[in-house]
């Protein structure tokens, strides 16, 4: 059953936590993040010409290859994070959708990140199998 965004971006997120934490090439991938450095990210759905509701915030606390805890924020700066991407709602979805690839979004600048970017690069494969299991979840979009 689809989960539809924005209306249960709770229950959203605490699925892609489960299916995140289930992907053992994620696992790998991201084997050392968040060791030693803050590794949490913030990632902000931002309202555009399709969605004009209020900002999703969704924030992932991520350890060495885990996801340990997820939720949505009313404020971005709620809690400490490491590293934050931002993106219109429209660019959100076409990422869920396995349309956009995050490092490319990134790259091209139609997603906004925040964070050492060097050190983000060492861990692509990491941050391409987020986008490829966001793309796995069963989302609906509300607009």
């Amino acid at each position: 059953m689809a989960i539809t965004l924005p209306d249960e971006a709770e229950a959203w997120i605490s699925a892609y936590r489960r299916l995140l934490n289930d992907n053992d090439a994620f696992a790998e991938a991201a084997s050392g993040w968040g060791v030693d450095f803050d590794g949490d990210f913030v990632l902000e759905i931002h309202p555009d010409d399709t969605y004009e509701g209020e900002p999703i915030y969704f924030y992932l606390a991520l350890r060495d290859g885990a996801c340990l805890d997820v939720d949505v924020l009313d404020d971005p700066n709620a809690v400490a994070h490491g590293y934050a991407i931002r993106g219109d709602y429209a660019d959100w979805k076409r990422l869920i959708r396995g349309d956009l690839d995050i490092v490319t979004g990134v790259m091209t600048g139609v997603l906004e990140a925040d964070g050492s970017t060097m050190r983000a690069m060492r861990y692509q494969d990491a941050l391409v199998e987020m986008g490829n299991v966001a793309a796995r979840l069963d989302t609906e979009f509300r607009y």
